[in-house]
């Protein structure tokens, strides 16, 4: 409900919501938001059973393909949205002017970095930011062809995503270090 609020100020929204299967409490919650979005499931991908695989990087995969073959020529923004963020609506007009991938702290979340110059917290992945703490330009991600490798943590994946859009870290734009948009909270 906080982040369907959070979007709900935003305009040219397209939010994929992605689940192994689709449940009717999401269909009917998504469809009482009024905001434009697309739900998927899994389709059955048989990837999902395999064991070590990260599921959510799947069904990230799924979203992202999705995405690129209904969107990849659109201007806009690519976040992966998590249900345990709270996302303040100003991070949305901030993230606009991204030209290939911007970053800003996820408070309460362990993977994190400061500003001047852009240092990150640990060393391995090459970048080591928080999946919830990352906008990619619609066009720098799918120019990229880059997907989640299916056998990898969230973080080693992003910073993977990341590795194909920019050269170095200088690349990065810094969306904020001293201003707070996005809460980890524990849901679970």
């Amino acid at each position: 409900t906080l982040l369907a609020q959070a979007l709900g100020h935003i305009p040219y929204l397209q939010w994929v919501v992605m689940e192994t299967t689709k449940t009717n409490l999401v269909s009917e919650f998504l469809e009482s938001t009024n905001l434009h979005v697309t739900h998927l499931d899994s389709g059955g991908e048989l990837l999902l059973s395999e064991r070590g695989v990260n599921k959510c990087n799947v069904l990230r995969n799924i979203a992202l393909d999705h995405i690129a073959e209904k969107h990849s020529n659109s201007s806009g923004a690519v976040i992966f949205a998590n249900l345990d963020r709270f996302y303040s609506s100003e991070l949305f007009e901030k993230i606009r002017k991204t030209e290939k991938v911007g970053i800003f702290p996820t408070v309460f979340a362990k993977e994190q970095f400061t500003c001047k110059p852009l240092q990150f917290s640990e060393k391995v992945p090459t970048y080591p930011v928080n999946l919830g703490s990352v906008v990619f330009s619609n066009s720098a991600l799918f120019n990229s062809g880059r997907r989640f490798p299916a056998r990898v943590s969230d973080t080693e994946g992003i910073s993977y995503l990341i590795e194909g859009v920019v050269s170095s870290a200088d690349d990065i734009t810094v969306i904020s270090c001293d201003e707070q948009f996005v809460w980890f909270t524990k849901i679970f």
